[in-house]
């Protein structure tokens, strides 16, 4: 079995009102809690680092499966909006990507249903979503 390990460090000072830093081999950046949130708004937050842990995961995957299915594609494009709820505590209540996939040639009926098996499938295999999931159902 192979293992992969992902480090960070980190600090924090405060409450809702609070600051600190995050910093992983690619990434260095403060943190706060959204101004949305009562929070200073410096940096980035939770809520955005999830989902750009979701959105890029999405990507990187799509862009594997397209090429094992040997589709052709120049690239790849996402929107994604998190909704957080509070209900019972914060929480998030959906992920939505919007994803545009920018092809070499226009698309038969066959292929662009070939690309939306990709699709679907790469949010199966997606290693962060798949962790999201698996955190929900517990």
């Amino acid at each position: 079995m192979t293992h992969y390990v992902f480090q960070l460090k980190g600090s924090w000072k405060g409450s809702w009102d609070g600051k600190g830093e995050i910093e992983t081999n690619g990434l260095s950046s403060p943190i706060s809690v959204d101004r949305s949130m009562r929070g200073l708004g410096i940096g980035t937050n939770p809520d955005e680092l999830l989902i750009s842990a979701l959105a890029s995961c999405y990507m990187i995957t799509l862009g594997i499966r397209l090429k094992k299915e040997s589709i052709a594609y120049q690239n790849i494009e996402i929107n994604t909006e998190g909704t957080v709820t509070k209900k019972d505590g914060l929480h998030f209540e959906k992920v939505v990507h919007q994803v545009v996939i920018f092809l070499e040639q226009e698309p038969s009926q066959s292929l662009a249903e070939k690309i939306m098996a990709a699709a679907r499938q790469a949010e199966k295999d997606c290693m962060i979503a798949k962790a999201v999931r698996k955190a929900m159902s517990c």
